[in-house]
C-alpha cells in the first residue's frame, strides 16, 4: 500500500476516534449539566467550546500524521498565540469578563432563575437573575428593569441568594408596586 493511503486511514481513523470521543464526552457533560439544572444557553456554550477542542485537537493529530515538521507546527502556534495574546492583553477587561463569566458558569451556586441580593452601599440589587453570558449577568428587579452586571464585578461583590420567604416577600412588594 502507498505511503499516501495509509495516511489517508490513518487520519480517517483520527477522524473516526475524535467523534466518538465528542460523542461520549458531550452525552456526559450534557447529563452534567442536566443534573445541575442549567439553562440551554449554557448547555450551548459549552458544547461550542468543546467542538473548538476537538477540531483543535484533530488538527494537531492531522498534523502528525501528514509528517509536518513540529518546527512548522511550533512557529504557527506561537505566533498566533502571541498575536492572540497581544491582543487579550490589550483588551484586559475583555478578557477578566470572559474568565469571570466561566467562573459562574461552572463553579458558582448562582444560576439563572435566582434571586439574588447584591451587598452594595453605592448600588444594591435585588431581583431575579434573567441571564448569565460570558461577559455580563442580566438581574431583574421588582419594577421590571434589567440590570447587566459585568461578571468580573459580579465575583467581586458580595450577595446572596434569596430563600423562598424571602422571594415571597420581595414578589409581594412588586405587586404593591404595580397596584
Amino acid at each position: 500500500m502507498e505511503p499516501f493511503y495509509i495516511k489517508l486511514i490513518e487520519s480517517l481513523v483520527a477522524l473516526i476516534l475524535v467523534v466518538i470521543i465528542r460523542k461520549v464526552v458531550s452525552s456526559q457533560v450534557v447529563k452534567r449539566l442536566e443534573r445541575a439544572d442549567f439553562g440551554t444557553m449554557r448547555e450551548k456554550l459549552v458544547s461550542k467550546l468543546l467542538n473548538i477542542t476537538y477540531i483543535i485537537v484533530l488538527i494537531i493529530i492531522l498534523t502528525g500524521i501528514w509528517g509536518l515538521e513540529g518546527t512548522q507546527v511550533l512557529a504557527f502556534v506561537t505566533t498566533t498565540l502571541t498575536v492572540v495574546g497581544i491582543g487579550f492583553f490589550a483588551q484586559w477587561s475583555l478578557l477578566s469578563n470572559i474568565t469571570s463569566g466561566l467562573i459562574l458558569f461552572f463553579n458558582h451556586p448562582l444560576k439563572i432563575g435566582d434571586y439574588i441580593s447584591i451587598v452594595d452601599k453605592d448600588f444594591p440589587i435585588e431581583g431575579r437573575v434573567e441571564n448569565i453570558s460570558l461577559f455580563f449577568l442580566y438581574v431583574k428587579d421588582k419594577e421590571d428593569r434589567v440590570f447587566s452586571i459585568s461578571n468580573t464585578l459580579v465575583l467581586q461583590k458580595t450577595f446572596r441568594i434569596l430563600r423562598s420567604d424571602e422571594v415571597a416577600v420581595l414578589l409581594d412588594e412588586k405587586e404593591e408596586v404595580v397596584q
